[in-house]
């Protein structure tokens, strides 16, 4: 009976093998490691695009926090320009008003039958005294005062019978008002409508 001796065929193929399994380690070994560095590629670009943007919003806030501070100037500077005009107001108001408050009244006086004769001014209260030879001249006065935007609050203190000039009556009345020197903001109100009723002429009280 002849024997074959398979030993070394099946060391051979033992052999081929490990071969096979080692290259295909090896392959493996080196795809792993071409992926590792692939994505540390990928993560370092990506770091640095992270990087160049966060630098862009450092720059961004930074042009921001200079516009707020500029901002900020601006209204410091018109909250002081805005004071320096409300002074220079307040003293033209102080300097012109009273004489475009009594310009004013003199314009308001509704005709040659009432007249003023004195004129007090404390504050905003204006206080005025005079003479007329009518008692619905006197209404008619505090309704033309009502409709200036100098005067507001007009009231009446006094009506009274004075002596008689060349047998005229004539008539002392005061008034009292307050004074708004740079104009009131408000409209006055307007009168009404004819067909409604008007206020009654202040009765004269005899002395």
């Amino acid at each position: 009976m002849i024997k074959i001796n398979l030993l070394p065929v099946k060391e051979d193929k033992l052999i081929a093998e490990a071969k096979g399994f080692i290259a295909l380690f090896v392959i493996s070994i080196v795809v792993v490691v071409v992926l590792v560095v692939l994505n540390s590629s990928l993560l370092a670009e990506r770091e640095v695009e992270s990087r160049a943007r966060i630098a862009e919003a450092d720059e961004e806030i930074a042009k921001l926090k200079s516009i707020m501070g500029e901002i900020k100037n601006l209204k410091d500077k018109k909250a002081k320009l805005q004071e320096k005009m409300d002074m220079i107001i307040k003293l033209q108001e102080q300097n012109i008003g009273p004489v475009r408050v009594l310009d004013e009244l003199s314009l308001k006086i509704p005709s040659n039958k009432i007249w003023v004769d004195k004129i007090s001014i404390k504050g905003e209260k204006l206080e005025l005294d005079g003479k007329t030879l009518e008692n619905q001249e006197v209404a008619n006065f505090m309704k033309q005062l009502e409709n200036s935007l100098y005067f507001s609050n007009i009231n009446l203190k006094k009506v009274t019978k004075g002596n008689a000039v060349q047998g005229v009556t004539v008539l002392t009345y005061g008034l009292n008002t307050n004074v708004h020197f740079g104009g009131r903001q408000e409209q006055p109100a307007q009168p009404k409508p004819e067909g409604q009723q008007q206020p009654a002429a202040a009765q004269p009280s005899a002395n």
